[in-house]
């Protein structure tokens, strides 16, 4: 008998092997935790290959423009999250140094985003004081430092790989539910407890929209203005300048007053360094016994971390999804999340927010030609050195300003084509038509878009990606389960049906109420072509199957299940017993040829055509495909292949 073998040869030695089989194979070799290509240190981290004059030049510009717009967009993050700035600045540069240099995309920013402020702001009330830390701050800190060890697990398990679990409409969802989360916040500036209607009003209010309209005419329009000077200074940069200007030049010297950051929430000499939380500081000054004070903290602190972990995973490997589509370079996900796990650890030891990609600044970096690891670098030492050594500065900042900036970013977060895919997918098709909605998709697509937007905003971004990969899920499963196709046939007294399909909890009960036991002859056979069984469920529909049969004095067998399929039925037969069934090997009779021989060795094959011609010329109707078996009985054997 022979046997065709489907595993690959082993390469010989001097032999071409392709760049892809290369790359595949030292993807597969193990890799430690130290030295370069581990998992700690990046290859490539220290080579100078490439670094010429122009590329340092082009990344410092970059890291330098996008650090100046990641200041604000920071301190504007950590209102929202209810904390003061100087903890969300923190993070931003220690989370953006521990990614940059160590993390799996090069060219993605990194820092405190509005996805970790949005969980945060579930769990830490608004502040009595404005521009102060909400109650229970202390453990937010516990729960960063959590956030970063399940990362780092995470890592260890390559679970990165299923950020493939979520369908584009959960992606769309999410960045919605994300931007009217980080909207709504930017109401809190013009809130005002004191006053009846807890509105700001009168000269304070008109001046602080004029204030919020300049920021935001700026942050939109200016990169649209061809200069080349304005491609090079950032927007938000400049709407700050104005800003600052507005306040200090017009609006003071009329007698009217807006809020500065330094009014809400003074940068000083003690918030310029990172202090450990646990340290008695005048930063931070927080209750430590509420740590570990009673069962409730230490699960908010867990939760809180979890919830961290997800979302600062899903908007990460998300972001370098991106990043990797317009750089045209592989991303390595566990190492993303590695090294972003490393900087929320060391970030909540520091007393920071922690933090993960931003989407909108690694977009800006990639489109302008940032590829390296030094712009994002150069973006974390640029928040570092603003907080560190410009803090005053930072205390001049209009803090309607912020709002305007956070206004443009939300705008440009919130993918407003989905609002159109709903209505199309609500619309009848004439409607569709006279509107000129050719966006449909599936309804229930587009009922995930909305439901995770929703949930976003009325419990938290985490329960929102779940919830629509569990809606996309079951509309999966549902409309695989219709895939099914059983036929049958007659062969002989045999009855013969053919399956075709995968075989699971769906889909299984329809084989079951298909196939009848009584009706069927004494012997029947279940003939599985590309289906497979998928889980438990599939399994116990066949043990019901052949119980049924063996009731009925009936035998009934299944053939060509695959490997996968063997393994659920093995691994499961303390609970089937009474499946039988063959596996996907069949067997065809072996017919003269003049290769003969050569598949062992090739001196054998002398003679071989002789004989098979000389047989042909003797007996010329023995060598017809119908009698070919009658008349070369000799030459018969099984040959075995595997498919």
């Amino acid at each position: 008998m022979t046997t065709v073998d489907s595993q690959p040869e082993a390469v010989e030695a001097g032999e071409t092997v392709s760049p892809v089989v290369e790359q595949a194979r030292s993807e597969q070799k193990p890799r430690g935790l130290f030295g370069l290509g581990g998992r700690l240190l990046p290859e490539g981290l220290f080579s100078r290959e490439g670094v010429t004059a122009s590329y340092v030049t082009k990344e410092v510009l970059l890291g330098v423009t996008i650090g100046f717009a990641q200041v604000p967009e920071s301190v504007a993050f950590a209102f929202l999250a209810h904390v003061r700035p100087h903890v969300a600045l923190h993070a931003a540069w220690i989370v953006g140094l521990f990614c940059s240099l160590l993390g799996g995309r090069p060219g993605m920013v990194n820092g405190a985003t509005g996805a970790f402020a949005a969980i945060i702001a579930t769990f830490l009330p608004a502040p009595t004081v404005p521009g102060g830390n909400g109650a229970h701050v202390e453990l937010l800190f516990p729960s960063v430092i959590v956030a970063g060890l399940f990362m780092l697990a995470a890592s260890a398990a390559n679970l990165s790989r299923f950020i493939l679990l979520l369908p584009a409409p959960v992606m769309v969802g999410f960045c919605n539910g994300l931007a009217i989360v980080i909207g709504m916040a930017q109401l809190h500036p013009f809130r005002d407890e004191a006053s009846a209607s807890g509105w700001k009003s009168g000269p304070e209010l008109l001046w602080m929209l004029l204030i919020t309209f300049v920021a935001m005419v700026t942050m939109e329009f200016l990169p649209k203005v061809p200069l080349n000077v304005f491609k090079v200074i950032p927007s938000s940069l400049v709407a700050i300048l104005l800003a600052v200007a507005l306040e200090f030049a017009v609006v003071r010297p009329s007698g009217a007053k807006t809020a500065t950051i330094g009014d809400v929430s003074e940068f000083t000499a003690e918030t310029a360094f990172p202090i450990p939380f646990f340290v008695d500081h005048p930063s931070t000054g927080y209750n430590l016994a509420a740590i570990v004070g009673s069962w409730t903290a230490v699960k908010n602190i867990v939760v809180q971390g979890f919830l961290l972990c997800v979302v600062g995973a899903i908007e990460s490997l998300m972001t370098s999804e991106v990043v990797e589509s317009f750089a045209k370079t592989p991303s390595e996900g566990d190492r993303t999340v590695f090294a972003m796990g490393l900087g929320n650890i060391v970030s909540g030891f520091f007393g920071g927010m922690g933090g993960n990609a931003m989407i909108g600044l690694s977009t800006i970096n990639v489109l302008n030609g940032g590829r390296g690891r030094m712009a994002p670098t150069c973006t974390a030492l640029v928040v570092m050195a603003s907080v560190m050594g410009a803090y005053r500065l930072l205390n001049y900042i209009p803090v309607a300003a912020l709002a305007g900036i956070m206004i443009v970013v939300v705008l440009h977060t919130f993918k407003w084509f989905s609002l159109g895919m709903i209505a199309a997918a609500l619309l009848p098709k004439f409607l569709r038509d006279r509107l000129n909605l050719h966006r449909k998709v599936p309804r229930i697509e587009a009922l995930v878009v909305f439901v995770v937007t929703v949930v976003s905003k009325e419990a938290n971004i985490a329960l929102a990606v779940v919830t629509g990969v569990a809606i996309c899920a079951v509309s999966h499963a549902w409309n695989s389960g219709h895939d099914l196709q059983i036929t049958e046939a007659m062969s002989g007294a045999v009855k013969i049906y053919n399956i075709e399909g995968a075989l699971f909890f769906t889909s299984a009960n329809r084989l079951l109420k298909y196939l009848d036991p009584e009706a069927d002859p004494e012997e029947v056979e279940v003939r599985f072509g590309q289906s497979s069984l998928m889980d438990f469920t599939s399994v116990e529909v066949l043990n019901k199957l052949a119980l049924s049969y063996k009731a009925c004095g009936k035998t009934i067998t299944f053939h060509t299940l695959n490997l996968s399929s063997q393994k659920i039925i093995e691994k499961a037969n303390h609970l089937v017993t009474a499946i039988e069934y063959t596996d996907s090997t069949i067997s065809v009779p072996r017919v003269p040829s003049f290769t003969d021989g050569f598949r062992a060795d090739p001196m054998v094959a002398e003679g071989v055509f002789d004989s098979v011609l000389s047989r042909a010329v003797q007996e010329p109707e023995a060598c017809k495909d119908e009698d070919l078996e009658k008349a070369c009985p000799a030459e018969r054997e099984e040959v075995t292949m595997s498919i």
